[in-house]
């Protein structure tokens, strides 16, 4: 196993645990707002659920990374094989964890895939090599636009469903904070299964550069465990902003959002053609859910915020990437 491969192991790792710490609060932060579970129990479920999800993504199709692949072989191509390939995998990699341990200081959900895919235009520039612009942009435009929209407009119209419902019938209050533990742990498993592709694909792609042998057997199970143990540690700093900062959230709120966010990630699952953010989702979601009650229910500077840093996520993503691509294409092999 030659030592470049070796590096991107050590990064897709990292890459896994921030991955869980950073979106810990996708599926935990509203059952926290409404007091549905504690924050310790919250994140232990969503640990175990995110470890599951992960192990069962990584058996989709022939090599488990199926989505991943499809997205970033083609970003890939320009590179050819060998050491600039490993190289721009490298730099994508590195320019991902620096924006998300920013944001994760900042207590800004953002996200890791268009992090990634950023950095891989980014680094791609830095060597001088084409970028394939109207695949890389699409994908990124495409979830960064659709996704939110879908999620939060289908969390507005569940939450005025559920509204009706309660007043007509004999759901209470447990009922739903049973459905909304249910709903978390299908976000959690879903954001398992979907974000494990990501780190596993740098790795296959990794190996397939570097003509080396297959991957070890545990190599996706270990980076299953990296995602859970992040998830477990627990991005409270993000979970705190989704929590307090955006709205004030119901049970029907918090069970509206969850649900609409498994919607999404089942949608991803079964093949969206298209990386589904998990942050940019329950997030929309939230505040899709304040925006039911009335929009002056949205703390909207909040909001703006938050829109800003998923506008600058691939661009800043792809210019540390590209200057993680020029250290390195000038380093020793």
């Amino acid at each position: 196993m030659s030592l470049g491969l070796l590096g991107v192991g050590a990064l897709a790792l990292a890459l896994a645990a921030l991955n869980g710490l950073h979106d810990a609060s996708n599926a935990v932060s509203t059952t926290i707002a409404t007091r549905t579970l504690s924050e310790r129990a919250a994140l232990r479920l969503a640990a175990g659920l995110n470890l599951l999800g992960a192990l069962l993504g990584l058996g989709v199709a022939e090599s488990g990374t199926r989505l991943a692949l499809d997205g970033l072989r083609p970003a890939l191509e320009p590179a050819g094989s060998g050491s600039t390939a490993v190289v721009l995998i490298t730099a994508a990699l590195l320019g991902g964890l620096a924006w998300g341990l920013f944001t994760w200081w900042r207590g800004t959900p953002s996200s890791t895939w268009h992090a990634v895919y950023g950095g891989l235009a980014g680094a791609t520039l830095a060597l001088g090599l084409r970028v394939p612009w109207t695949h890389e942009i699409g994908l990124v435009a495409l979830s960064l636009l659709i996704s939110p929209l879908l999620g939060g407009g289908l969390t507005y119209l569940l939450v005025l469903g559920l509204a009706r419902v309660t007043t007509r019938t004999r759901v209470r209050n447990r009922h739903l904070r049973a459905a909304q533990t249910v709903s978390a742990g299908a976000v959690a498993a879903g954001h398992g299964m979907t974000d494990v592709l990501l780190p596993m694909s740098a790795l296959v792609l990794a190996a397939e550069a570097t003509d080396s042998a297959p991957l070890p057997w545990w190599a996706g199970p270990l980076l299953a465990v990296a995602l859970a143990l992040g998830t477990l540690a627990g991005g409270r700093r993000i979970i705190r902003t989704l929590v307090s900062r955006l709205t004030d959230l119901s049970t029907a709120q918090g069970l509206a959002a969850e649900t609409s966010a498994a919607v999404m990630m089942l949608a991803a699952s079964i093949g969206l053609g298209a990386p589904v953010s998990t942050s940019h989702t329950i997030t929309a979601g939230i505040v899709g859910s304040g925006l039911a009650v009335g929009p002056r229910s949205v703390r909207w500077p909040v909001v703006g915020r938050i829109l800003a840093t998923w506008v600058a996520t691939p661009v800043v993503a792809g210019g540390a990437a590209a200057l993680a691509a020029a250290v390195l294409s000038v380093l020793p092999a």
